[in-house]
């Protein structure tokens, strides 16, 4: 695995962070029933996001994935106000 893959796949992965947290607590939350989702990221990289509630909160993760090795991960959990804390 070269570096640039890994390099790649970690923006890959901060995008679709920002992007969830674009959506908003709704947005966020109407994913959570057809979790997770699959999509492609270019080149032969491929995105997983999986939401889950866990009370009030939404857990989020994202995956950045090729074959059947993951690359990178990110997550945050989510408040019903649209906040968001990255767990250490």
């Amino acid at each position: 695995m070269t570096d640039d893959l890994r390099r790649r796949a970690l923006d890959r992965v901060d995008a679709e962070l920002e992007r969830l947290r674009s959506l908003g607590a709704p947005g966020v939350a109407a994913l959570a029933g057809s979790s997770p989702h699959d999509a492609a990221a270019g080149g032969d990289l491929m995105l997983t996001t999986r939401v889950e509630p866990d009370g009030e909160r939404l857990m989020v993760l994202v995956e950045a994935w090729r074959g059947r090795r993951i690359l990178a991960t990110g997550g945050f959990a989510m408040t019903p106000d649209g906040r968001t804390h990255t767990p250490e």
